[in-house]
Order: C-alpha cells, then structure tokens, then sequence
C-alpha cells in the first residue's frame, strides 16, 4: 500500500459535507470509507453543537477526534469525552447578551450554546428554513431565565443581511473583548471564545495523532473554515463556497450538492504520489 502523501481529511458539514438536505451522499461517504481503508484518516470540524453531529460521527464511525463548536470543544469518540479548548465566562455571556438585546432588532435570534442544551428566547423564519431537526431547543422567556450552571460555549445570531452589518459594526466595536467573531454561514454570526477556531483546535488534534499541518487536506466553504485553510497542506473549497473561502483555497471543488468529498479524495487524496504531485 502507497503511503498517501495528505494522510489526513478534515471537512466541514454544512455546505460541505452533507448537501442542501442535510444529508451525507453515499459516494461522499463509500469514498470517505476507501481513503480511510487505504491507511488515511478522516475527521470533521463544524460549528455544530455535540448533539446536532453525534448522528453524522455515528454514521461515518468515526474514531479520530471530531472539531465541535467552531474549535471551541473537542469530542472524542475512543471515549466519549467532549473536551473544552475555551469558553466564554458566565460574566461575560450575560454582559454580551445583554448588549445585544439592546442594540439589535429584535428580530434577530440569539442562541446560547452549552455543552449539553441550545437556549434561545425566540425562533424566527431565518432560523427555521437554515436549522434542521437535530436543532434541539430550550425556550426561555429571557436570557434572566438561563440556569445558573450553564456552561456557555459559544453565542449565535441569525440574522438578515442587513442586521449582520449591525452584527460586524457590533464586533469591531468590541475587539477589545476576549472572544473572537465570525460568520459561519451567510446568516449566522458566531462569538467564539478568544482563541477559538477551527485551525487552533485542527492543529491540537495534529499534534496528538503526530502530523504535521502539511500531511492534512481541508475543505469547507464559509469564512469559519479559512483558519483551516491557513495552516492545512491542501486546502480545497466547494464550489458553493464563499469567495474569501475559494480565494484561499488551492482547489475548487464541485458542489456540496455533488459530492464534493468524494470529488477530492477520488481525484487528490487517493492517487500515486506522483499523480498528486502533478
């Protein structure tokens, strides 16, 4: 057997991965299973909450450590264990949530996102056409209403395009905080924990298998993929993807509708090493 020149695939999920019905195609996955029988290792990062993946860790059988919550926490299916990289203050997630109720329209859905449980005050048309079933949701009254052993992971607004120029306006104001912001789809606006990305937490899981960010391929489509792009040997973009995520990319893949996974690993990841050189 060949030793395979990127030994090492990290995806994205959403716009990814799964196509428009949130579902894994059978050529993405078959080709997930031969890149991994051929001695690679396969692993995903998403901005997706434990309980919103563990069904597509389960489908794949995962046993590499898989990237939650935009590289704030790490789980890991040998054990079981969700491991936090960083998280915000109970503090500071009240004095964020707080601003933010002041100075958006209220139209726009804030989420907090703890390591077990999603809680929210509201669900909107955004909201609901972009979240899917495994969007599992505590409604309270108010954010006053928030137990007081929740463990905030990250917060979440889903927003129009011209609430998110609120949202942008709203982060730059705040750079002086630690957390760190971005957009994770076209609607969706993240507050991470300062240090907090995908690439932070793609170059922890490197280090405990013993690579090197060169032996990895990454591909994604949205602006919370770029610091995976940054460090990854093969960074590759859907065709679906946004244009800083293709700018950054050195392949352009087929859509997230076509099996895009499958596309990379059947014609980069898979052949000789001197085909993948050319």
């Amino acid at each position: 057997m060949k030793s395979l020149f990127y030994p090492f695939l990290v995806s994205d999920l959403d716009g990814t991965l799964l196509n428009d019905s949130k579902e894994i195609s059978a050529e993405n996955r078959d080709s997930i299973a031969l890149f991994r029988e051929n001695g690679g290792i396969f692993t995903l990062a998403t901005g997706r909450s434990y309980k919103e993946s563990i069904k597509f860790i389960e489908q794949l059988q995962l046993t590499c450590p898989v990237i939650l919550y935009n590289g704030a926490m790490i789980y890991d299916p040998a054990t079981g264990q969700l491991n936090p990289v960083c998280l915000i203050s109970r503090s500071l997630m009240l004095s964020i949530l707080k601003d933010l109720e002041q100075k958006l329209p209220s139209s726009v859905d804030i989420f907090v996102y703890g390591t077990d449980k999603i809680y929210g005050t509201q669900v909107g048309e955004l909201t609901k056409a972009w979240s899917d079933a495994d969007f599992s949701l505590e409604l309270l009254p108010s954010f006053a209403s928030l137990p007081d052993d929740v463990v905030c992971v990250k917060l979440v607004a889903v927003a129009d395009t011209e609430e998110m120029k609120e949202l942008v306006q709203w982060s730059r104001a705040n750079s002086h905080l630690p957390i760190d912001c971005v957009l994770s789809a076209d609607h969706y606006f993240e507050i991470l924990p300062a240090g907090a990305s995908k690439g932070n937490a793609l170059l922890k899981v490197l280090k405990t298998l013993g690579l090197s960010p060169s032996q990895a391929a990454a591909v994604g489509d949205h602006l919370n993929d770029l610091s995976m792009f940054r460090i990854a040997g093969l960074p590759a973009a859907v065709k679906n993807a946004h244009p800083q995520a293709q700018n950054q990319a050195r392949l352009i893949l087929p859509s997230n509708n076509d099996s895009a996974v499958a596309h990379l690993i059947q014609n980069h990841l898979l052949p000789t090493l001197s085909q993948t050189s050319n």
